[in-house]
């Protein structure tokens, strides 16, 4: 199986994910003594947990991080002077599901609550830490949370547009890099980046940007993309007599994308 270099977009990642996980351990340092390694995996843990491949996909996940983690918390709270054994993560789980659904958590946030009130328990002697234990690991997990997630807009942030048409060039660039070549079974990589192009896309339509992929420009941007994509899929899979037929559709196609403006 061939391997790939990392992209652009998961080098980004991990730079961030390291630079937030740097500062976190900087916290820890200047807290000094009042802080100890299992507030170091509570707040590293936060930063790791923070950062998604998109900043779309951590803003929607932000909600659910932070209200569960704080209903976690609480739970726990409750759970500290009642449950002193194994039975205490059981306990939590069923609580934490109960008690979300009547107050109308989605699932996600019921997921985040449970993950937070299993980590409180699993800690060895934890009923006897009291309930400033509960409030001082929630709280640096909050930190981590909300410190990669500012380290996220704050360092190699790419506006949603941006993306989208640097997106679209890098498609269009496959395309072009295809038609100059023979055909070699790269149909499944073409496949994933226009699927990657249209997710992000969706997102944009979703936004408060929606406006600009409205128009007639845009729209017939993204027919002709779909249309280059589908002829260049199937340059790679037609007997090779018939490749010249689809190699002909998208050079039209692309051809056609390139006197329009707009979005695609």
């Amino acid at each position: 199986m061939a391997i790939h270099p990392p992209s652009a977009r998961q080098i980004r990642n991990a730079l961030q994910v390291g630079f937030a996980g740097f500062l976190a351990t900087g916290l820890l340092l200047l807290a000094g003594a009042e802080a100890t390694r299992i507030d170091a995996f509570y707040v590293v843990y936060g930063v790791a947990r923070s950062l998604l491949p998109t900043p779309e996909a951590s803003l929607k996940a932000a909600r659910a991080r932070v209200v569960g983690t704080l209903f976690g918390g609480l739970v726990v709270m409750m759970l500290i002077k009642a449950v002193s054994n194994w039975l205490a993560v059981g306990i939590g789980y069923v609580l934490v599901k109960l008690l979300g659904r009547r107050l109308g958590l989605d699932q996600a946030t019921l997921m985040n609550a449970v993950l937070m009130a299993v980590l409180l328990v699993a800690i060895p002697d934890y009923q006897n830490q009291g309930g400033l234990y509960v409030l001082y690991r929630t709280g640096w997990h909050l930190i981590g949370l909300m410190l990669g997630m500012a380290i996220e807009r704050l360092f190699w942030f790419t506006p949603l547009l941006t993306r989208l048409q640097r997106s679209e060039s890098e498609l269009i660039g496959q395309l072009h890099d295809l038609l100059n070549q023979e055909p070699a079974q790269r149909a499944p990589e073409l496949i994933s980046a226009y699927a990657s192009h249209c997710s992000l896309r969706s997102i944009v339509l979703k936004s408060d940007q929606a406006a600009m992929l409205g128009t007639p420009e845009s729209q017939q941007r993204q027919e002709w993309l779909e249309r280059a994509v589908r002829h260049g899929v199937a340059r790679q899979r037609v007997p090779l007599p018939l490749a010249s037929i689809d190699a002909d559709g998208c050079r039209d196609a692309l051809r056609q994308l390139g006197s329009i403006g707009g979005v695609a």
